[in-house]
């Protein structure tokens, strides 16, 4: 006899001001209701030029340790848990972006006591992933453009249905443009109707948190007589 299906289980909660994948249909929906992300290994870039760290370096795993506070010019507070990998601050993303100008020194994060802590991190937000705050400064790293040593002529694919920001409605169209298949930055602005300098700066933010990856074309299959073996020696007679 015929068995009901399972049912669904309730959908994960994502933090506030992020846009979830769409769920696997014959068409991708404008919308979807919020669900979590796993998080990908960031593409490494290519080694950079000696120079004095910026926020965004000391955000990757094991350059801070604890819960520290961290403000910049009176702008908004963050407190990082470097070990949880979260922080709470704002939930949206555009008043921080000065806090990835300019160099940060180690001495600029203030550890912060557990009283601390309880007190501040109720009042600011929510938990939210770091890699949220990884996702911004690769965003803004480029400028509108590849960061150097990655190819601006390449093609480029995204993994998975990546993190997207509400506060920055292009970007649902780069993705589902990028979702078809790997293509070059122009490709891209193409079939999404998004400038070339916006499509770039995503495939950067992308880059940062692991979304996206170069891509190459895979090496062709060996013919028969390439094969070893006696079949393959066979064939070649």
């Amino acid at each position: 006899p015929a068995t009901a299906p399972p049912a669904a289980a309730p959908p994960a909660a994502v933090p506030s001001g992020m846009t979830p994948a769409p769920q696997a249909t014959d068409q991708l929906p404008e919308e979807q209701p919020l669900e979590a992300q796993s998080e990908p290994t960031p593409q490494p870039a290519p080694p950079a030029p000696a120079r004095d760290p910026v926020f965004a370096d000391w955000l990757a795993p094991n350059m801070l340790s604890g819960k520290l506070r961290y403000q910049r010019d009176g702008g908004p507070v963050l407190l990082i848990d470097a070990d949880a990998r979260q922080y709470h601050g704002p939930a949206v993303l555009k008043p921080l972006a000065g806090y990835f100008e300019g160099n940060v020194d180690a001495s600029d994060f203030q550890p912060a006591d557990a009283s601390a802590w309880a007190d501040e991190a109720g009042k600011i937000g929510a938990a939210q992933p770091l890699s949220r705050l990884s996702w911004y400064g690769g965003l803004q790293a480029g400028g509108g453009a590849l960061l150097p040593g990655f190819d601006p002529q390449g093609k480029y694919h995204l993994t998975k249905w990546p993190q997207t920001e509400r506060e920055f409605p292009k970007h649902f169209r780069i993705a589902t443009a990028m979702m078809k298949g790997p293509a070059t930055l122009q490709e891209i602005a193409d079939a999404s109707g998004v400038p070339v300098s916006d499509v770039a700066d995503f495939v950067n933010a992308n880059l940062a948190t692991g979304f996206a990856e170069p891509w190459a074309e895979p090496a062709p299959e060996p013919t028969d007589a390439q094969k070893p073996g006696l079949f393959g020696r066979l064939r070649g007679r």
